[in-house]
């Protein structure tokens, strides 16, 4: 744990959170017993191959699981000291529309309503009080504040018809509307080439610091977390296998996943995936 985390108020704490999924005739144990903690204003990088359960880690925390049967769901995930894995959906709704938390997924167009125009869709995600005149000034600043410099002209526009930097952007400033005290981005740029990737990476990193907004990345890339993060969850087979600020994380990893991680990072190598059993492939 990094000192100035240990020092900031815990904004988000997962104590013990299992999601266990029924596949076929098996049981898939995507996350099994994962404790984290993401403090207010701070940036945490939740790192694992495909097949880890980062993103189903990411999803459960909330509440944003997909239809999927559930085998078992349990544990407990405060934000801001309220318990939100058991709430009720409407409380859970009003929260997510006052300002508490938003996700950015790694597949816009799927995320994105591809028959509505981006702006109406942003302003939608606004409170419902304001004027329509601030509403379309305040969608203007969000696409902006995301890196879109034609804001006007994005606001026209279908999903669709920007390309995959654009619609990645749109995306973000849309889970900005309700102006979260945390954002959490799985995958941000991993369909983008390495210019956007470079862009869209920069956006996140003014947003995080200058709205001191949380920031939790999920990604299987480590340079990206080099980048941006300030302390690391490394995760395999559905558990946490290392925690440590970045820089440990990098000149001593404890856990020899970790180091092998590390490695096959400088090396630039293919990314790996994890077998059922946590074993790299």
């Amino acid at each position: 744990m990094s000192l100035e985390a240990s020092h900031r108020p815990r904004l988000l704490d997962v104590r013990n959170l299992t999601v266990h999924l029924r596949v076929a005739d098996r049981i898939l144990r995507a996350v099994d017993g994962v404790d984290l903690f993401i403090a207010q204003g701070e940036c945490v990088g939740i790192v694992g191959e495909s097949g880890s359960g980062k993103t189903t880690l990411a999803r459960a925390m909330l509440r944003l699981l997909p239809p999927v049967e559930l085998a078992a769901f349990s544990g407990e995930v405060i934000f801001n000291g309220k318990e939100i894995r058991t709430l009720p959906d409407a409380a859970l709704q009003a929260m997510r529309r006052q300002g508490t938390f938003s996700m950015v997924f790694q597949d816009p167009l799927g995320y994105l309503n591809p028959t509505q125009r981006v702006g109406a869709q942003i302003a939608e995600a606004l409170p419902s009080t304001l004027p329509a005149a601030a509403a379309r000034k305040r969608t203007l600043d969000l696409l902006r504040e995301a890196g879109l410099r034609e804001a006007e002209l994005v606001t026209r526009r279908y999903p669709h018809e920007l390309s995959g930097g654009m619609r990645q952007r749109a995306l973000i400033a849309l889970a900005l509307a309700p102006s979260p005290l945390l954002l959490v981005a799985d995958e941000p740029t991993t369909s983008l080439d390495a210019t956007v990737q470079l862009q869209v990476l920069e956006t996140l990193r003014h947003l995080h610091r200058d709205r001191n907004m949380a920031l939790a990345v999920i990604t299987h890339d480590l340079g990206l977390v080099a980048e941006l993060c300030d302390r690391v969850y490394v995760m395999r087979a559905g558990k946490v296998v290392e925690c440590a600020d970045v820089f440990t994380l990098f000149e001593a990893p404890a856990h020899p996943y970790t180091a092998r991680l590390i490695e096959l990072c400088r090396r630039g190598a293919p990314r790996m995936t994890v077998t059922a059993d946590g074993a790299l492939a």
